[in-house]
């Protein structure tokens, strides 16, 4: 059965070893001549390399800027993602073909299993909770979602949405996932597509993972309106009771495939191999250390740091900005010295002005950080507070933002003092607009 050509493009940031390696898992696949494979380097450390094209993923350094430049230069109507981490069977390209595709159909998420051979506690912790399980992503209650480390998809479907979301720490994947089935596109799952991953190697990256996870399921329940996280509190305690129940969710862990298709075998201090009764204990503190960072990264922003930047000349306060073939972005880039405030990104992305302007997005802001400034606002404006809580208490019904969602905006609008504020769309956009120069005390152009 013959298959479509296809692009695969692996994200990479790591050093020049690294990339040698990961030049060699894609030169390991079975590949025909009408396929091309891209390695899209976000670090600027990947050797130029015979049948293998390295895209420079220069500017933000995010799994999303490399996905997104392999992207832009892959030529095949499917796209498969691989990340560095993953090892993969030579024929993995036949396999996600092997059923055939609906036309519906905008991506395939292949298998992602636990890799062989990791001894240390945070990688056999990492396997055993299989937290990038595809099966259990695709079940997700509010839409089906997929991790992007072994993720193939439609050209058509990924332009249609403006692919990934850049600027952002984490559940950039799902977010895909999720916008494009909202643009009419159906995501099925390819069990017999399976790499395998290698999970993190120290209980320090686990912990730092644990709270982006935590951070990036938090803004997406400020992206989606009609989905709400379980609360991390909850998720922590209902963990916990359930491993100290006794529950043998660990007894048996994922078995992954070898390269070659095989099955390895299960030995002592594998990932293949059931937790012994010290790793059970051990596995049980590591849940309440990351039941902390859980309900840590959930007040967190997920949006990643960003180096100083100078004073804005005009700050424009958007809605959902930018969307495709809006003549709205291209005033924005015409200004020098812009920045933009939006509530959010469009579900259909004009991803190249996205990149081309500095565009801070309400969404992004944390609990912890919008609380912050609030009370700093208040302490510093009591009155102007108390006059846009009056205001808003007026406009009761509106679906307009409450004084903490937006007090992360007037602080930062406080970093451009001879900023103007300008309202870039329509009524939302405006009243946005309109109650940010008042806060801080700023003159308004219409």
């Amino acid at each position: 059965m013959s298959r479509p050509a296809v692009s695969v493009v692996m994200p990479f940031a790591g050093s020049r070893a690294d990339a040698v390696a990961a030049l060699e898992t894609l030169r390991g696949l079975a590949v025909t001549p009408e396929d091309e494979l891209l390695l899209a380097d976000n670090s600027g450390t990947a050797p130029e390399a015979g049948g293998v094209q390295v895209v420079r993923a220069r500017g933000e350094r995010s799994p999303s800027r490399a996905r997104n430049a392999g992207a832009e230069r892959a030529g095949r109507d499917w796209i498969l993602f691989l990340d560095a981490d993953c090892v993969a069977p030579p024929d993995l390209l036949e396999r996600y073909f092997a059923t055939p595709v609906a036309d519906a159909v905008g991506a395939l998420a292949g298998a992602v299993r636990a890799a062989p051979g990791g001894d240390g506690l945070a990688e056999r912790y990492g396997a055993a909770k299989s937290f990038l399980d595809q099966d259990a992503h695709l079940a997700h209650g509010y839409l089906p979602r997929a991790v992007a480390a072994n993720l193939m998809v439609r050209r058509e479907a990924f332009a249609a949405v403006g692919g990934f979301y850049e600027g952002v720490r984490a559940a950039e994947d799902t977010d895909f996932s999720w916008r494009i089935q909202r643009a009419g596109w159906r995501l099925e799952g390819r069990p017999q597509a399976a790499v395998s991953h290698r999970y993190r190697t120290t209980v320090r990256a686990l912990r730092r993972q644990w709270r982006g996870y935590a951070a990036g399921r938090a803004w997406l329940g400020r992206r989606y309106d009609d989905f709400a996280p379980e609360p991390a509190a909850r998720r922590a305690a209902g963990r916990l009771l359930h491993r100290s129940g006794g529950a043998p969710a660990l007894a048996a862990v994922p078995v992954a495939s070898t390269a070659d298709g095989s099955t390895p075998p299960l030995t002592p201090g594998s990932p293949s191999a059931p937790p012994t009764r010290l790793e059970r204990g051990q596995f049980l503190a590591l849940d309440a250390l990351l039941g902390v960072e859980e309900l840590a990264g959930f007040a967190l922003s997920n949006r990643p740091r960003r180096a100083d930047r100078p004073p804005a000349r005009v700050v424009l306060v958007a809605d959902r900005f930018p969307v495709r073939d809006d003549p709205l972005a291209d005033f924005a880039l015409s200004l020098s010295g812009a920045r933009v405030e939006a509530a959010a990104r469009p579900e259909a992305l004009d991803a190249a002005a996205a990149r081309g302007l500095t565009v801070d997005y309400r969404e992004d802001d944390g609990a912890a950080v919008r609380a912050l400034a609030a009370a700093r606002l208040a302490a510093r404006h009591p009155l102007r507070c108390a006059r846009d809580l009056v205001g808003r208490a007026g406009r009761a019904g509106r679906d307009t933002p409450d004084l903490a969602a937006i007090a992360p905006a007037v602080i930062r609008l406080a970093r451009d003092p001879e900023a103007r504020v300008h309202p870039l769309g329509g009524p939302a956009a405006r009243a946005v607009a309109v109650r940010l120069a008042r806060l801080a005390g700023r003159g308004l152009e219409s």
